[in-house]
């Protein structure tokens, strides 16, 4: 038999506060504008996000379901298991946890426009020991107003004809990693000798030189804050290659969280490190014709964000 429950009248009252909180933050008084929920679930009493939801979160990055410039929304919930304060300090912390990770792939923290645990979900009469799962999670609202359509008869053209990179003017023509220190900020770094098996994200032992001279750079100059950002080649009708190690088109994505992981294992202060994975569109050569034009595109660059 069913358990039956009813929902506390209190509930309507969260819903209709939340509804006008929303009008308020992510549109104007004059316009409606449209929105999209992202949910990322979490285990019992758990507030750190599993690799799981880490995954969910850089999909919804590289596809350009969060981008910066849209107003976002961070609600953290938990279910009615625990005290009150308990659940709420909880769902504030499951909140806080996924804005710090948005914020370190590259969201701009200012386009955050909430960021909130609402405790418990209550449920009065619901009895059942293991809880309420659906309630355990963090909710993203994101105001679409920026994002762009793309054509829906053509999307491969996206693909095929991807636009050169337009801050090549930028890309710096230092001879080693040591200079990284005396960069601007906005310079952009070629990393050389940093390698990867084909189609997979797992750092080759041969870039284990390259890797602690960065990390020594960032570890003697504690002002200098960097993003990661890789690229691949040789990709047509997609916008990244297919990464074996996780069955997933994410593998520059995840070779850059490979060493932003690296770096943070080995002690840097995660706030200094974003990283991200352009696939291939942004390419040096358009037009690859040959292993030379396949090896410029294939590369993961350090763009220097802070040097102060």
């Amino acid at each position: 038999m069913s358990t039956k429950f009813v929902v506390d009248p209190g509930l309507k009252m969260y819903k209709a506060v939340l509804s006008i909180l929303l009008a308020i933050v992510l549109a104007p008084a004059h316009a409606q504008r449209a929105t999209d929920t992202f949910k990322l679930y979490f285990d019992l009493n758990v507030p750190t996000l599993s690799h799981g939801t880490e995954k969910k979160i850089d999909l919804l990055v590289y596809d350009d379901k969060i981008i910066s410039g849209s107003g976002i929304m961070i609600i953290g919930y938990a279910d009615f298991l625990g005290t009150e304060g308990y659940n709420k300090n909880l769902s504030m912390a499951r909140a806080k946890n996924v804005k710090d990770y948005l914020v370190k792939y590259g969201i701009a923290a200012a386009d955050i426009k909430l960021c909130v645990g609402e405790g418990e979900i209550q449920r009065r009469g619901m009895t059942d020991k293991d809880g309420m799962p659906t309630d355990r999670r963090v909710d993203i609202v994101v105001n679409n107003r920026t994002r762009k359509k793309a054509p829906a008869k053509q999307p491969e053209i996206v693909y095929n004809k991807p636009r050169p990179r337009k801050d090549t003017a930028r890309l710096t023509t230092a001879n080693s990693v040591e200079e990284l220190k005396n960069l601007k900020t906005g310079s952009t770094f070629l990393l050389k000798n940093v390698y990867f098996p084909a189609d997979r994200h797992i750092i080759n032992p041969q870039s284990a030189e390259t890797l602690e001279k960065l990390y020594v750079v960032l570890r003697d100059n504690p002002t200098l804050k960097i993003s990661i950002e890789g690229h691949v080649c040789c990709v047509k009708d997609a916008p990244d290659a297919f990464d074996v190690d996780t069955y997933e088109p994410t593998l520059s994505v995840n070779r850059a969280k490979a060493i932003y992981n690296y770096l943070v294992d080995k002690g840097i202060d995660a706030n200094r490190l974003k990283y991200a994975g352009f696939g291939h569109r942004r390419p040096v050569v358009v037009d690859e014709r040959n292993e030379q034009d396949a090896e410029k595109n294939r590369r993961v660059e350090i763009r220097v964000t802070e040097n102060r």
